[in-house]
């Protein structure tokens, strides 16, 4: 059992802003509990409390009792609370320690002092539990987002801890990986683990949990039952600023115009000639797409499972892969040399982490800005304004959240002035409300003209503002069409893992 009395925790100094303020709170042995809420309100450090990490890595300041199993572990040692207590990160990187999914798995144990003979013991059954006895073999950095998350929860579970924490497990995996997860956390409640999950995404935990703690300020807001939170409507979430809990939304508005509108006497599209790209030593073609339409000015969805061709595609449109083959059409000009494409396209990465080089916010938006001098400036202003980073522009960006990161990622694109924008899940670790502010920057690029791809596993994303939508399997194009329900439907049927015949149009 878990239990928090009158918490209130901070990080750094005294004075500093509480991110947990008088909590009590109570999850008893073998229930799974959601906590949910906006973005920073506390959900992330409250597992950070519970695993130890806040007092030994945040020099987190506590006042009140924390218990588990009737023992006080707030002064606990790190390696005795993980005797109890595993926990699953956001990103499955930052937990890994090792180069192969075998040595993974053993880890844990090792530093618990299992007996050799027991981790292999362990290994062998978690591989069976997580149906992942091809992936023991093979090296960390040969999996894709999904197999890493399901390593990691692995790697966890052969530790056998009690109680299991997960902070965002879903934000980077696609559909049918969300699915595996999904099966994942049923059979830890099975098992009467007590597990607790902090999640934007709330479609594939909702008829699962036992309860939901909502979060605001760093206070429990609300508290529902299963049942309570499973009768809530769209419109209810929202109020809360939460997530859809069905898996495919209705799209907010038709679709616009697909490509080859005519404007004038201009037409208004983006051509991709006979692209191709092998990897060294590779049997096939990672890409290969001989001829495709898409719309210009408009949001573009591409979405494919793990593996598919995505970012491949993404990288050989934005020039940044300088050994892919083919023609883009832009404007009325051929750009066939990946450098003619760098000059008119952004690429936002997946991990910002890699694009963020200045020392303050400001900086690091101006980088990429037109020179403009006060317009410019008056610019940057506007876009952090939108997207809730104003107050932010002194800090260095690796100071901020992993979504405070991404907006700021986002805000340099959107300053750039490039005729084609790629974002690479841009929505990763969103709540509703800037995924919404988020939705709401894109069709504004759209507006200015701007041909803008989002490749993303976010449907709720691609039903708030995609246009257009681009399925990619095996390198090749599967869906080419404007962005409708059914289009939608049928997208995610098919990534979810139900078969080729999704892909048939029913018209």
């Amino acid at each position: 059992m878990i239990e928090l009395r009158n918490v209130t925790m901070s990080y750094g100094q005294d004075s500093a802003e509480p991110v947990l303020r008088d909590m009590n709170l109570q999850v008893d042995r073998g229930e799974l509990v959601l906590l949910c809420g906006e973005s920073s309100c506390g959900k992330t450090s409250l597992l950070r409390l519970l695993n130890g990490v806040a007092r030994y890595f945040f020099d987190a300041r506590i006042s009140g009792e924390v218990l588990l199993d009737s023992q006080p572990i707030i002064n606990a040692e790190a390696h005795d609370i993980a005797q109890t207590v595993g926990s699953v990160f956001q990103n499955p990187k930052s937990q890994f320690f090792t180069l192969d999914v075998t040595s993974e798995l053993a880890f844990g144990c090792e530093n618990l002092g299992v007996e050799p003979a027991r981790i292999e013991q362990r290994i062998a059954e978690v591989a069976r539990e997580f149906s992942m006895e091809d992936l023991v073999r093979r090296q960390l950095v040969e999996l894709s987002g999904g197999q890493k998350q399901k390593v990691a929860c692995a790697a966890v579970a052969a530790m056998q801890p009690h109680v299991l924490l997960l902070d965002e497990p879903s934000s980077n995996l696609d559909m049918a990986a969300i699915g595996e997860l999904r099966e994942i956390v049923a059979r830890w409640k099975q098992q009467g683990r007590t597990v607790m999950v902090a999640e934007h995404r709330l479609y594939y935990l909702a008829d699962l949990v036992d309860r939901v703690v909502y979060m605001d300020r760093g206070r429990i807001g609300r508290e529902f039952t299963g049942e309570q939170f499973r009768s809530l409507n769209d419109h209810d979430l929202q109020e809360l600023g939460l997530r859809s809990t069905h898996p495919v939304p209705e799209p907010v508005g038709a679709p616009a115009t697909g490509a080859g509108e005519v404007v004038g006497e201009v037409v208004s599209e983006v051509v991709v000639d006979s692209f191709a790209f092998r990897y060294p030593k590779a049997p096939r073609l990672a890409m290969d797409i001989e001829h495709l339409v898409l719309p210009e000015a408009q949001v573009i969805g591409v979405v494919g499972r793990n593996g598919a061709g995505k970012t491949t595609f993404v990288r050989s449109l934005t020039g940044l892969e300088p050994r892919s083959r083919g023609a883009l059409r832009l404007a009325g000009a051929e750009l066939s040399r990946p450098k003619q494409r760098l000059r008119h396209s952004y690429l936002v990465m997946q991990d910002v982490n890699h694009q963020l080089f200045g020392e303050s916010v400001d900086a690091d938006v101006a980088i990429g800005a037109d020179a403009g001098g006060e317009r410019q400036k008056a610019h940057i202003t506007e876009v952090l304004a939108a997207l809730n980073l104003e107050d932010k522009r002194e800090r260095h960006p690796m100071s901020l959240s992993g979504g405070e990161r991404q907006r700021v990622a986002i805000a340099s694109a959107l300053v750039c002035g490039r005729e084609v924008i790629v974002f690479d899940e841009p929505t990763s670790g969103l709540d509703l409300r800037h995924m919404k502010q988020v939705a709401l920057q894109l069709e504004d690029l759209a507006r200015q003209g701007r041909t803008v791809l989002v490749v993303t596993h976010d449907v709720e994303l691609l039903a708030e503002c995609c246009d257009f939508l681009l399925l990619i399997d095996e390198g090749e194009v599967a869906i080419a069409e404007p962005c409708d329900g059914d289009v939608l439907r049928r997208a995610v049927k098919f990534l979810a893992g139900d078969g080729s015949e999704a892909l048939e149009s029913p018209r």
